[in-house]
């Protein structure tokens, strides 16, 4: 009896990245019944995110589509973003979906169910609740619960389980006040969002810091 250790290979990495056995990986590629719903997406997710190719009768089931989820489009950075990232999706043949927050418009909550029935194959945040430590975070357990992959822009709340890209902005408070300092300014206050606001919080402490510092 001969194996293809390619398929095997796949099956292996495919089963730890979903966290089931290579038995069920089998089953769900395969078509067969005993499998939930909610496993059925966390291996079809998983193959995509590990770049293997669905089988062709899977093909249509699942789009390779990426949220990319916005808090606004009027700060000229988040458009910048968009479009850094939407390149980056597109040269990897994926598919991003822009779900713009607005005032009294659509919730981050709501914007994540639509991007969980359009089936996508993860989501990037940039700006959202996580940043938010007074906010609710369950919309974020449901993704963690399905094993769909996440990414959040800046600083968030601990304990989420997603990988974070974000400036040291302790770093960057510290530059901004030695710069000024050393223009002579004596007299230096910071410009912040609400207090649960996690990156605004890191700043302020930062801040607090670097004076105290100055003043001993």
């Amino acid at each position: 009896m001969t194996y293809d250790f390619a398929v095997t290979r796949r099956l292996t990495e495919v089963a730890k990245k979903a966290g089931v056995s290579e038995a069920t990986v089998s089953r769900v590629l395969n078509g067969r019944e005993g499998v939930s719903e909610a496993t059925r997406a966390a291996v079809l997710t998983a193959l995509d995110v590990l770049g293997y190719e669905r089988p062709s009768k899977l093909r249509g089931e699942r789009a390779r589509l990426v949220g990319l989820v916005l808090p606004e489009l009027q700060n000229p950075i988040f458009p910048a973003l968009a479009e850094a990232v939407t390149g980056a999706l597109v040269q990897r043949s994926l598919s991003p979906i822009l779900c713009a927050r607005t005032i009294g418009g659509v919730s981050e909550t709501d914007f994540l169910e639509m991007l969980l029935e359009h089936q996508v194959s993860g989501v990037i945040f940039a700006g959202g609740n996580y940043a938010m430590a007074d906010a609710s975070h369950d919309h974020y357990r449901t993704l963690r619960e399905r094993g769909l992959p996440a990414v959040l822009v800046n600083a968030g709340v601990e304990g989420l389980g997603f990988p974070c890209v974000s400036t040291d902005d302790a770093v960057a408070v510290e530059q901004a006040f030695a710069h000024l300092v050393s223009l002579g300014h004596q007299k230096v206050g910071a410009l912040l969002g609400p207090e649960d606001h996690v990156p605004s919080r890191r700043k302020l402490d930062a801040l607090m810091a670097a004076a105290k510092g100055v003043r001993t």
